[in-house]
């Protein structure tokens, strides 16, 4: 499940804010194993999903419909839950595998935090920067085991698309919690919230029907608070 709140603001403009809501089935498959690594396959299915007031698709009742909105993808991820590569095979406007890249990935010894970089992944409309997470391991009672994730990241990070110079600074502020099956060796649950507060400015070069010199700004100002909870059935 995936439910929150994204807000954006161009300036000279009034603040937009919309809810969005996703729900269903991802049934895993292991395609391959090779070298010490898995191949899995990602269908999405029973999917409801909306942005605002607007349904974008409800196949709950459907025992064999495969969602078109969410993609269905191959990741390959590591014995230590390391995910190596995300891809799409059946491309929707939203590809939730890539939220697979917050998955810890278990270090040698667990006695002390660690941090992951996650890349900048894709969210229709919202350009994204890459983003770094603390995990703290606390050991196994009753056979389950806990991983706490928690960001305090200032976020500074500039990167080039063609001629546009894109600039990101703000915060991210997220926290959650993985459940694993230590006697299965499987995730059990995660539920957590994704809280971003993000300052983009897009630089563009003048173009030559313009007399100005320099580049050009275009600021931007996003705010993303998203529930995640994730539940092995």
């Amino acid at each position: 499940m995936i439910e929150g709140d994204v807000t954006y603001k161009y300036e000279g403009a009034s603040e937009e804010k919309f809810n969005v809501s996703s729900k269903g089935t991802i049934t895993l498959e292991t395609v391959e194993v090779k070298d010490g690594k898995y191949i899995l396959k990602l269908t999405p299915s029973k999917t409801v999903i909306k942005v605002g007031d607007t349904l974008l698709e409800d196949i709950t009742d459907s025992e064999t419909a495969i969602s078109r909105v969410i993609s269905t993808s191959l990741v390959e991820i590591k014995s230590n839950g390391e995910v190596v590569s995300v891809k799409e095979i059946s491309p929707g406007i939203l590809d939730i595998s890539q939220i697979l890249m917050i998955l810890p990935a278990f270090p040698e010894k667990l006695t002390r935090p660690w941090k992951q970089t996650v890349p900048a992944f894709s969210i229709p409309g919202i350009p994204m920067c890459s983003l770094t997470f603390t995990y703290t391991y606390s050991q196994a009672k009753d056979g389950i085991s806990k991983v706490q994730l928690l960001s305090n990241q200032a976020i500074k990070e500039e990167r080039k698309e063609k001629d546009v110079i894109i600039s990101f600074t703000g915060r991210n502020a997220s926290n959650g919690e993985f459940l694993f099956d230590e006697g299965k060796g499987k995730l059990k649950s995660f539920d957590g919230i994704i809280d971003l507060l993000l300052n983009i400015v897009f630089k563009v070069p003048s173009s030559p029907e313009r007399k100005t010199l320099g580049s050009q700004s275009v600021p931007l100002k996003i705010g993303l608070k998203l529930k995640i909870s994730i539940t092995q059935r």
